[in-house]
């Protein structure tokens, strides 16, 4: 089965059709396939900029970088921003710890990708990976629930997808794709 195939598009812009174009590039992402559709399909295409919960202009597929109100993008350059975004949190996970391809380097990038570098590089979650604690860094995953001060757990604070995917990433982390 064609994993870039799988996953379901959203609002504006399809995520299958983005993950179709960086499939057809030439990169050299370390990221698996089934990573690429994983993170693809959490954060949903969208090719107008929006504010994502934590209140900062996102376009694409989590894409933030030089990001303002009004903005839009067709799918090559959503799919470059993608591999560009992959690959920038791909060197910071390089450069902190060293894992092999597979489940537990693509969750690291996916941590990368949702929280940014400085909060990995501050995270727990490093700490135990560096220390080859490797299911125990995978259970760190639910602890990172909270956007800007709010507790994603409480149903009044409107960010139940982070909780739900925070369960995803320590999941795949532990057990693998299935």
């Amino acid at each position: 089965m064609n994993k870039w195939k799988t996953t379901s598009g959203a609002a504006g812009c399809a995520v299958a059709a983005v993950l179709a174009f960086v499939a057809g590039t030439n990169h050299e992402l370390k990221t698996s396939e089934d990573g690429l559709a994983f993170m693809a399909g959490l954060e949903g295409c969208k090719s107008s900029a929006y504010q994502c919960s934590a209140n900062v202009w996102t376009i694409g597929l989590g894409h933030t970088q030089g990001v303002k109100q009004g903005d839009t993008a067709e799918v090559p350059e959503i799919g470059q921003w993608f591999i560009d975004d992959i690959a920038a949190a791909e060197n910071v996970v390089n450069g902190q710890v060293q894992l092999t391809t597979g489940p537990k380097f693509d969750m690291a990038v996916s941590f990368v990708m949702n929280l940014g570098a400085g909060n990995f590089r501050r995270s727990t979650y490093l700490k135990k990976l560096k220390a080859g604690e490797l299911d125990a860094a995978c259970n760190e995953f639910t602890r990172w629930v909270y956007v800007n001060g709010k507790d994603c757990r409480v149903d009044a604070s409107n960010c139940k997808g982070i909780v739900k995917r925070r369960e995803r990433e320590r999941g795949i982390c532990l057990n693998g794709y299935q």
